[in-house]
């Protein structure tokens, strides 16, 4: 009998092409619902030394957001490019990366509802995501206890398994963002790297599965 797959997802809260490929990731998950599992893990785009004011990340603003949501459909609110045209807001990846981690542990069912909320609160309404109290908001129709998870959020074992996860997905292929992977059994190998539609992922993905029913009905 072959093991169901997993689909791994790597993305990053801060990562605008992970932001127009949400909602292709949720047609995936709808679309195969009861054929494969899906884990949200975050990849750690800005943080550490990467980390710094989004001036230096975007260098060329408006052709970067506008490429974006030219090929993939996503807005970028006018409070986040404001935001980023003032140029002081300090993009690190780590918080919100920290707060998918607590989720994670506390509602896996709800990793990927989750990513959406944090990508509409920084790229539809420009909120600040290094700050503690903008996420009790974002998870209050999870039914998530938000003292749990505010002690997850900012405790040192949520940082451990965030550095172990990135290293991790690096080291399994996710070099950039959005990825995912494909796990089977115990062997875990990179299905895609950057922004794909639909179709792409949703036919790789359909004749994989019905690939491996073929060998487990052999």
């Amino acid at each position: 009998m072959v093991n169901k797959i997993t689909l791994i997802y790597v993305y990053d809260p801060l990562c605008g092409w992970c932001f127009g490929f949400h909602p292709v990731v949720q047609k995936i998950k709808k679309r195969f619902n009861g054929q494969m599992n899906l884990e949200v893990k975050p990849g750690g785009l800005a943080i550490g030394e990467g980390a710094g004011p989004i001036s230096e990340h975007f260098s060329d603003l408006h052709s970067a957001l506008n490429q974006v949501e030219k090929r993939t459909g996503a807005e970028f609110g006018k409070n986040f490019r404001l935001l980023a045209e003032e140029g002081s807001y300090h993009f690190n990846s780590e918080p919100p990366c920290r707060a998918q981690v607590a989720v994670n542990m506390i509602s896996p069912d709800h990793a990927l509802d989750f990513a959406g909320k944090l990508h509409h609160a920084i790229f539809a309404e420009g909120k600040n995501l290094n700050q503690a109290d903008t996420y009790p908001e974002l998870i209050e129709e999870f039914d998530i206890d938000p003292d749990r998870f505010m002690e997850l959020f900012k405790s040192d074992k949520t940082a451990k398994i965030l550095q172990e996860e990135i290293r991790w997905s690096r080291e399994s292929g996710a070099t950039g963002f959005p990825a995912l992977l494909i796990r089977i059994g115990d062997q875990t190998s990179l299905m895609t790297r950057g922004y794909r539609p639909f179709d792409t992922i949703e036919s790789h993905l359909h004749h994989l599965i019905n690939n491996l029913e073929k060998i487990s009905k052999a």
